[in-house]
């Protein structure tokens, strides 16, 4: 686990709060500290252009350390103009609170302590703000235009001096839950090597996890020393509290799993998935490319603008009837349809085109099941067979009010057809060294690519049926070999 540095101008700013070694005066840090392997908490009085405060975050920056409040944090706070607006749905929220309030007064003050606010019901405003201006503690001033229209008109940062009893009850419980660090672990007995976030969605329809997967990954981590923490997108900000990010959310480009993993990224984190992968997989145009760069066997397929001229005779003759449509960036079995002739085939371009300027055309191979090789830096962790979905074609059936979804049947490796093991690989490697589903489907002496999933679904009771708690403490075990590579523990 990364340490954890808090600083502050003089050791007596801390008195109020419980003793601990990880608190240094700045001229401390100044002097002992030429570098910086961990997480720097600045609790500073005053972040203005070249304080102390200022300076502190520059410096731990500088010597490799991630630092809270940044200095581009920083410089947002101190380049504040009055009047910035929030979105409509937090404009909402403020509504419901000034209806109890004095309807005379047009202005909501509220004060946040990482991202807390001292007022429940404005949780949601206060972490929005906080993404903003993330700082220990704010005193916000919002000012209400018209229903649903507010803006905020004043940011003051306040420092540990400016806190009564009861405001630095508040800061302390914000901080524990924040960092995680100092307190946690002297209650705990146990040491954790290092901190993982899982990111995931409790209000998502077809999760990559279900709840009792996600306590397996939880168990099989705190068992070799990660010290697992489930998050979701609103704790995007605290993501550099964390070594490791391991996204169980169904993960697209223009959606914040990306940008929370390209934070998480840039802040120096073991991230499963990638940026990278999230945008190499998610999009069945590039893993084409990729696919047919390195010669892997896929079924027929062709790239066509729907809003061009395009050969329809020719693409028929070419990939036969039925023929699959697919949008580059559909996942779940969503966006992907099949066109029985010639005419559904032309609708199904129209209409698939207003969503994607390309479109896949791919020829259809009809089979009782698809082998799924769940691949992880570069080795097999499992395989499973993904049956139908009842009187359907796909795995999935999103328009069945039951069924929705076919039988699966995990299996050992070595009972695997060694082509669809070797073309799985090859695939994935195509990709990269993260976390893969590859899916393939088999065909005489052919094992061909469908796709290859960035965050393939790992469900208790489907995916580890065949090794049990054994799958969860592998991937775990792999992202601890990364975190010691990373970390230079090898």
């Amino acid at each position: 686990m990364k340490p954890l540095l808090v600083l502050v101008d003089q050791l007596t700013d801390w008195s109020p709060f419980y003793p601990t070694n990880q608190v240094i005066a700045i001229e401390q840090y100044l002097r002992d500290f030429a570098e910086t392997r961990g997480y720097v908490i600045n609790l500073c009085r005053d972040y203005s252009y070249l304080s102390t405060g200022y300076y502190g975050s520059l410096l731990a920056e500088a010597r490799g350390g991630q630092v809270f409040p940044s200095v581009r944090a920083i410089r947002e706070l101190n380049s504040f103009e009055a009047g910035q607006p929030l979105p409509l749905r937090y404009g909402r929220q403020l509504d419901t609170r000034y209806k109890k309030r004095d309807a005379d007064n047009q202005q909501l003050a509220m004060r946040i302590y990482f991202g807390q606010s001292d007022q429940p019901e404005l949780a949601g405003v206060a972490r929005r703000i906080f993404d903003t201006f993330a700082f220990p503690v704010l005193d916000i001033t919002l000012t209400r235009h018209q229903p649903g229209v507010w803006t905020i008109s004043t940011v003051t940062c306040c420092s540990l001096d400016d806190l009564d009893d009861a405001g630095q009850t508040q800061f302390a419980e914000a901080l524990n839950t924040f960092s995680h660090k100092i307190w946690r672990n002297r209650r705990s007995g146990k040491r954790f090597k290092y901190d993982l976030a899982i990111l995931h969605n409790p209000e998502e329809a077809l999760p990559p996890s279900n709840k009792g997967a996600l306590k397996a990954f939880e168990k099989a981590g705190k068992d070799l020393g990660l010290n697992v923490d489930f998050i979701t997108w609103k704790d995007a900000s605290r993501i550099g509290e964390y070594d490791a990010l391991f996204i169980r959310e169904t993960t697209r480009v223009d959606h914040h799993t990306y940008q929370i993993a390209q934070s998480a990224e840039n802040q120096g984190l073991l991230v499963i998935d990638s940026p990278t992968d999230i945008m190499r997989c998610s999009n069945k145009v590039y893993l084409h490319e990729r696919l047919q760069r390195f010669e892997v066997d896929t079924p027929k397929t062709r790239l066509i603008m729907g809003t061009r001229p395009y050969d329809l005779d020719g693409l028929i003759a070419e990939l036969g009837l039925p023929v699959i449509v697919k949008v580059p960036d559909g996942s779940f079995s969503i966006g992907v349809e099949k066109a029985k002739d010639r005419e559904q085939l032309i609708e199904c371009i129209d209409r698939l085109s207003q969503r994607s300027a390309i479109l896949l055309l791919q020829e259809f191979m009809p089979t009782d099941y698809d082998w799924r090789i769940g691949i992880m830096d570069n080795q097999v962790i499992y395989a499973c067979r993904y049956f139908m979905a009842k009187s359907h074609w796909q795995i999935y059936n999103h328009s069945a009010r039951s069924h929705k979804s076919g039988n699966a049947d995990a299996m050992s490796v070595d009972k695997v057809p060694k082509k669809v093991i070797k073309t799985a690989l090859k695939a994935a490697k195509c990709m990269g060294d993260g976390f893969y589903g590859v899916d393939l489907k088999e065909s005489g002496d052919r094992a061909v690519i469908i796709e290859v999933n960035d965050n393939p679904s790992i469900d208790l009771g489907v995916e580890d049926l065949h090794s049990g708690s054994l799958l969860y403490q592998q991937i775990m075990g792999i992202m601890l070999r990364k975190l010691d590579a990373l970390n230079g523990r090898n």
